[in-house]
């Protein structure tokens, strides 16, 4: 299994312009060069729906590496969060198959992150939250 690991030194957990969700785990806050970001609209209109866009969108380390979908797992722990792939996403991430992210966050932090990844991943069946 093909499985790359990172620190997040950034967790964001924000709402642009109040129209999305948006997660992003960044190596670091500035001159970000490894990053997943997870981003999910707080509405779809009928042409997301019609494109298969009505879901959440992955993004890892640049827009050319961007899809919607993609992610059969996200587990998420208070320390880290692996990531596991389906078949079809690996292949277009150069066969990465599972992603491993390390950070610190305070209580607050992680309720946050939880709360936002639970709207992120709603009704996709892949958030395993493992809070023990």
């Amino acid at each position: 299994m093909n499985t790359f690991e990172f620190e997040a030194q950034c967790v964001a957990v924000e709402h642009p312009y109040g129209d999305c969700h948006l997660v992003g785990f960044a190596d670091r806050k500035f001159n970000t060069s490894t990053y997943l970001m997870l981003q999910r609209a707080f509405e779809f209109d009928e042409q997301d729906v019609e494109l298969g866009m009505d879901t959440y969108h992955v993004e890892w380390c640049g827009q050319e590496n961007s899809g919607y979908g993609g992610i059969s797992r996200f587990t998420l722990t208070r320390r880290g969060a692996e990531v596991a792939f389906t078949p079809d996403a690996a292949k277009e991430l150069y066969e990465m198959e599972r992603l491993a992210i390390s950070f610190r966050l305070t209580p607050s932090e992680y309720t946050a992150l939880r709360e936002a990844l639970g709207h992120i991943f709603q009704d996709s069946g892949c958030l395993v939250v493992a809070d023990a």
